[in-house]
C-alpha cells in the first residue's frame, strides 16, 4: 500500500514517453514504476524518455520473475513479491 503523503499518476507525453506508475515521496522526488508481464521485462525507449524528462533518480520495473538485478544505474527490476522494496 502507497503511504498517504506520497502521490501516485499515471504518465503519457504526446510524443509516447510513458510511465506506468509516477510516484511521488513525501519529498515530492518522482520514482518511475513499470510494470511487466514477463519473467525477463525490457523497458521501451519512451520509459527511459519519461524518467529523463521528470529527472526521475530512481526507477523500477517490477516483473514476474524471482530475481532483484539492476537495469541500469539508478533502475532496478524487481520481483512482485518485493514491491515493498520501492516504498523503502
Amino acid at each position: 500500500m502507497v503511504p498517504r503523503e506520497w502521490q501516485a499518476h499515471y504518465y503519457r507525453t504526446s510524443a509516447g514517453a510513458e510511465i506506468d506508475l509516477l510516484l511521488h515521496d513525501r519529498r515530492g522526488k518522482p520514482i518511475a514504476v513499470e510494470i511487466k508481464l514477463s519473467a525477463t521485462p525490457q523497458v521501451a525507449k519512451g520509459f527511459w524518455t519519461a524518467m529523463e524528462d521528470l529527472s526521475c533518480k530512481k526507477g523500477y520495473v517490477i516483473y514476474t520473475g524471482k530475481e532483484k538485478y539492476p537495469l541500469a544505474e539508478n533502475v532496478m527490476a524487481l520481483p512482485v513479491t518485493d514491491l515493498d522494496k520501492i516504498l523503502e
